[in-house]
């Protein structure tokens, strides 16, 4: 009688762990990628693979493998191209923009710098450092600085 209590006990938290593996927290669906976004895609970005997707505030942000970078391609709610985005190293920067980011912001250093494309223009976001202080620049590739 206690061999069988014990197997019904065991069968019993072995059903439970079941049942609860299966209210995992798959519940944070992503963003079904439409076709045309992903026709846009892959169209603008030959050989891409999406990688995620995601809302990022109003906008659809999808994640992509493109040149051996991992690149964000946000969308707006008519599923239209707003803007394109990666990480960049600093020493990839061109020399034109770090000269001028040395020259307008002497005492600064430069963090962290994305290279961002959207139907307007392409740019290079840097956030810059100095101590506690922080300061976000745009610049075209030419070096020019475009906001501050």
């Amino acid at each position: 009688m206690k061999n069988l209590m014990k197997y019904a006990l065991s069968a019993l938290m072995l059903m439970s762990v079941i049942a609860l593996g299966a209210c995992s927290d798959d519940n944070d669906s992503k963003p079904v990628v439409d076709e045309s976004v992903k026709s846009f895609i892959l169209d603008k970005y030959p050989g891409a693979v999406i990688r995620d997707a995601d809302y990022e505030g109003a906008y659809l942000e999808v994640e992509i493998m493109h040149d051996a970078r991992i690149k964000d391609v946000y969308f707006n709610s008519a599923d239209e191209w707003v803007a394109t985005s990666w990480d960049v190293a600093i020493a990839e920067l061109p020399a034109a923009v770090t000269t001028a980011v040395k020259e307008a912001y002497p005492d600064y250093r430069i963090d962290d710098a994305d290279y961002v494309v959207t139907p307007q223009r392409e740019s290079y976001r840097i956030d810059l450092e100095r101590g506690n202080f922080e300061k976000l620049l745009y610049l075209t590739p030419e070096g020019e600085i475009i906001t501050e």
